[in-house]
């Protein structure tokens, strides 16, 4: 009896799963089907701050899909920003992407992956235990007669404390970011002198260090030999004071 049952269990949960027309699936973790899931990503290695999630993306319906990605953020740890990357590029600042990526009838894509970066340079404060929680909603809206969509929430729980300074210097602004070929820094109208630049890794490596001049309010930073991925960077100048600011290339 309890054997039919079981077997009667597995069919059940498998019609369901292959009833749902969009699946999101963690790569990650044995590619399970993890639609309307919660999942928890942890680390206490303060050489881990870019908690980062994979997934594969299938249509399981008989007709192309167009899709978008939306996010909502719960909650947020200090100290943290968050990005994904959808389709052919990364989305920083932005809640939801503004052009599909398209999937065929029956096919999967693996362009899909979420992060949260946890700052450990700079002079900022120490990094709290803290867990910062988002909802991902892939969706095609052009769908009839109904919506297709499938959601997953993610709790990345930053648990190192990395013991950074407890002052925390201004932030320049930064365009376009995600950057290209230049990064365009402005530091603000008080901020003058000779200055450089130091640019780290989410790992919080120095990959470069530049000597740079101001011109009308602005910094243009070559950054065209960096690889893809989120960084930081400290401006300072000859008065010994400092700027940060973070970009996605």
């Amino acid at each position: 009896m309890t054997k039919h049952l079981y077997t009667a269990a597995l069919v059940f949960c498998s019609i369901i799963v292959n009833a749902q027309q969009l699946l999101l699936i963690d790569r990650d973790h044995g590619n399970r089907v993890v639609n309307d899931s919660t999942l928890t990503i942890s680390s206490a290695d303060p050489e881990i701050v870019d908690l980062t999630m994979y997934f594969t993306m299938k249509n399981n319906t008989d007709r192309m899909l167009s899709l978008n990605l939306r996010k909502t953020v719960h909650m947020a740890a200090d100290s943290t920003i968050d990005y994904f990357c959808f389709g052919i590029k990364c989305w920083p600042d932005t809640d939801t992407t503004n052009y599909p990526d398209t999937l065929q009838p029956g096919a999967e894509d693996y362009t899909f992956a979420s992060h949260v970066v946890h700052f450990r340079r700079f002079d900022m404060p120490p990094l709290p235990f803290g867990k910062t929680t988002i909802t991902y909603t892939v969706f095609d809206d052009t769908s009839f007669p109904e919506p297709v969509e499938a959601s997953v929430t993610v709790i990345y729980n930053h648990q190192a404390d990395l013991g950074l300074d407890k002052q925390r210097p201004a932030e320049a602004r930064v365009y376009p970011n995600p950057a290209g070929s230049k990064l365009n820094v402005v530091p603000g109208d008080d901020f003058r002198g000779s200055m450089r630049i130091q640019l780290f890794s989410s790992h919080g490596l120095l990959v470069k260090t530049i000597p740079v001049t101001e011109e009308n309010g602005m910094i243009s930073v070559p950054v065209e030999d960096l690889q893809a991925g989120c960084y930081f960077g400290r401006l300072e100048n000859t008065a010994n004071e400092t700027r940060v600011f973070r970009f996605i290339k």
